[in-house]
């Protein structure tokens, strides 16, 4: 359709609906300021918010930045290889101490069955004088339960587990297990009858997945060192039955195509370290850190079989295409750090998060297989694209930090913080399943073309610090606070699918361009702060502190006990949408109010009662008035 151009002409001033009028009019009396503690924000009703990240919700590991948000402690430097550091440890360090002697700390007793490579006598036993020189010996003389302990060296061989062991190695640093090839894993631990084995103190490498885990629960995985395989880290999959496990204090880096793999498995990672993982050398697919999804094989995904895990104080850094996915399951993620995702060979990808519905590899989506990810107390920081990208799924954020997400590097374009879409614009998904989104006590700052972007969805934002988000490196367009919107593509927008969020406790500051963008949905916005509304950077056009646009459907927004100030063009800028507004302070901007006609829609400001505008202190009458303002685009 054909969009004005920003035209100024006449102003034509109108009262708001609701008004009294102009021989009844009178001056609102005039607005004392209130005092509030540092950091806390001064609402027009006379109360006091703290958004942000309180003083005491950092988790373990972090520690308050005197603001709105958290910094992880961490070293300043990625780790050298084979070694690691989780939030909270500013040193790098080996994944286990070696301790002394041949068997190091190994809690060995009488059952015990000792492996020695470098044991040359033709007389093994098992015991410490005589061990054995394969761990397969090792394994096939121990009793269930038995600990099969390992000294230095390194051990060609795939070791494959099917009843309960403890395998340990004296260190990683000293014990190398390598993957033959000959089967899926250097460790593989299958059926049911394998369930509470335990491995660690071990280095893996070689010609398959590290560990491979299928069919068994209870399992324990503790300081390993996986590295350099030719296929995934370490792999949890449901194909021979029920799959658990514990993944502990261990470090997984530059494998292939995953680190950590779950499909359809319950499995929890403390305290761990996912590095550096690389795409497939046939295709070049994948690098994902850590990939949770529903059951799948080569016929499909069953979507009635999800996985559940847990991340906590864990690190994702450095890998490729996504630091962490979820798809059609259930995941915790607690003081947990994912940045630095690198992008990925085709489109510059390197999200953060992504959490969506399941999908078959090459075929469809299963829109009923909603993933739901509970992030708490995290930071995702410097990745590519997308900080928190969720697709007909549901996330909750609380007390976590989006920052300086960087653009596509492709085209310079995204860079945005948190993506929330319906399934639709996923692809191999031809169903409209609404994404859905709620945050709490958070911080999402500098971010590039948008902080929070909502399409066809649902969210809710409250007590969140959403600040200085930068323009598109592209076009040094766009660069807003959040925006609410139906769903666009390059292919045109859907005007049917609306959506829909609440703002509430926040703070909305220092955008380029706009600090709320409403197209064609429904958005309610209270007790909160827009401030410090910028111009675009390109053409130093907009700087509207709250944008609402009726673009082939209408727009509405509900404004109540909201403070809007210092913007660059509209305090409140409507195009064919209506607007009600109550108890809320416009002060200093170009225009207070502006009412548009657009599309073939009239714009309508309804007056709640108790609004003031004015500079430097709203202390006046709120008028409308339309300049011939041009609308915001929907952005893609």
């Amino acid at each position: 359709m054909a969009r004005p151009s920003f035209v100024v002409i006449p102003l034509v001033a109108a009262w708001l609906v609701g008004c009294v009028s102009d021989d009844e009019e009178t001056a609102p009396p005039a607005v004392e300021p209130h005092a509030c503690a540092p950091l806390e924000l001064a609402l027009p009703d006379g109360s006091c918010i703290r958004p942000g990240v309180p003083p005491d919700g950092c988790a373990e590991g972090f520690t308050h930045d005197g603001e709105y948000g958290c910094e992880v402690i961490l070293p300043a430097e990625t780790c050298p290889p084979g070694t690691m550091a989780v939030p909270g440890e500013s040193a790098c360090r080996p994944v286990m101490p070696c301790g002394s002697g041949a068997w190091g700390d190994l809690p060995v007793d009488a059952q015990s069955e000792y492996v020695d490579s470098g044991y040359l006598g033709m007389d093994s036993d098992g015991s410490a004088r005589r061990p054995w020189t394969t761990i397969g010996q090792g394994y096939a003389a121990a009793a269930p339960g038995a600990l099969i302990a390992v000294a230095e060296g390194s051990y060609m061989e795939d070791v494959v587990i099917d009843k309960p062991v403890r395998l340990w190695g004296v260190c990683p640093d000293k014990v190398e297990i390598a993957a033959t090839g000959n089967t899926l894993g250097a460790i593989v631990i299958n059926f049911a009858s394998a369930s509470g084995t335990e491995v660690g103190g071990v280095r893996l490498r070689g010609l398959a997945d590290g560990i491979l885990v299928s069919g068994a629960q209870d399992v324990v995985i503790d300081r390993v060192w996986v590295h350099e395989t030719i296929s995934r880290g370490i792999r949890f999959t449901r194909t021979l039955g029920t799959t658990g496990a514990l993944v502990t204090g261990s470090l997984i880096e530059r494998t292939r195509e995953v680190g950590i793999f779950v499909g359809g498995a319950d499995v929890t990672l403390e305290g761990t370290v996912v590095r550096g993982t690389l795409p497939r050398t046939t295709d070049q697919f994948g690098g994902r850190g850590v990939h949770i999804n529903v059951a799948c094989d080569d016929q499909g995904c069953d979507p009635t079989m999800p996985a559940h895990a847990v991340v906590r104080r864990s690190l994702l850094e450095q890998n490729q295409n996504t630091g962490l996915f979820l798809a059609g399951s259930d995941t915790t993620v607690e003081a947990t750090v994912v940045r630095g995702t690198l992008p990925d060979g085709d489109l510059g990808t390197g999200v953060g998060m992504s959490v969506q519905v399941a999908c078959d590899v090459g075929g469809g989506c299963h829109p009923t297989a909603r993933a739901n990810a509970q992030v708490r107390s995290s930071l995702v920081e410097q990745n590519h694209g997308v900080g928190l990208a969720v697709a007909g799924a549901d996330a909750t954020v609380e007390a976590t930090v989006v920052r300086s997400t960087q653009p596509l590097v492709s085209d310079q374009t995204f860079g945005r913080g948190i993506n929330v879409q319906d399934c639709e614009q996923v692809d191999g998904c031809d169903s409209i399943v609404r994404g859905a989104i709620a945050m709490r006590s958070s911080l999402v700052e500098e971010n590039h073309d948008g902080g929070v972007v909502v399409f066809g969805s649902d969210a809710t934002v409250e007590t969140t610090v959403v600040r200085r988000t930068l323009p598109r490196a592209s076009d040094q367009r766009a660069g807003d606070g959040i925006t609410i919107q139906h769903p666009c593509t390059q292919a045109g927008c859907n005007p049917m699918v609306r959506s829909h969020a609440e703002v509430r406790n926040s703070l909305v500051e220092q955008m380029h361009s706009l600090g709320l963008r409403i197209i064609s949905s429904d958005a309610t916005l209270e007790s909160s702060v827009v401030r410090r509304t910028l111009p675009r950077v390109d053409d130093g056009f907009y700087g509207d502190g709250v944008a609402v646009l009726s673009d082939s459907a209408p727009a509405s927004a509900t404004i109540s006990n909201v403070r809007v100030e210092d913007s660059s063009r509209a305090g409140i800028a409507n195009f064919g949408a209506s607007v009600s507004i109550a108890g809320t302070h416009v002060q200093c901007a170009a225009l207070m109010l502006d009412g548009e006609i657009y599309d073939g829609y009239s714009f309508v400001f309804e007056d709640r009662g108790g609004n003031t505008c004015g500079c430097p202190i709203a202390n006046g009458i709120c008028k409308s008035a339309s300049a011939g303002l041009a609308p915001p685009d929907p952005i893609q």
